[in-house]
């Protein structure tokens, strides 16, 4: 995980969750649970960013704007290849 300030919060989870937690841990490579955290953080954000890219595209299609030129489409379609 990269070097920035960080702060420090407690949370509880059921042990389905701590269990699951701790295989992606290990499974993946991450050094501690925080970094698992973080990671879960992050696709959460992206996959809040794709599905407003997608509502964008969306308004977008069903009124065009000429002076627009997007691209959302083909961005999307390189978010959902990965």
């Amino acid at each position: 995980m990269p070097a920035t300030k960080s702060a420090k919060i407690s949370i509880s989870l059921p042990e389905e969750w701590l269990r699951y937690l701790e295989e992606y841990r290990r499974h993946h490579g991450a050094e501690t649970r925080s970094e698992v955290v973080v990671r879960a953080l992050q696709a959460l954000r992206e996959a809040e960013l794709a599905d407003g890219y997608r509502q964008m595209a969306r308004d977008y299609a069903q009124e065009a704007d000429e002076w627009v030129d997007s691209g959302l489409g083909e961005t999307l379609d390189l978010i959902d290849r990965g």
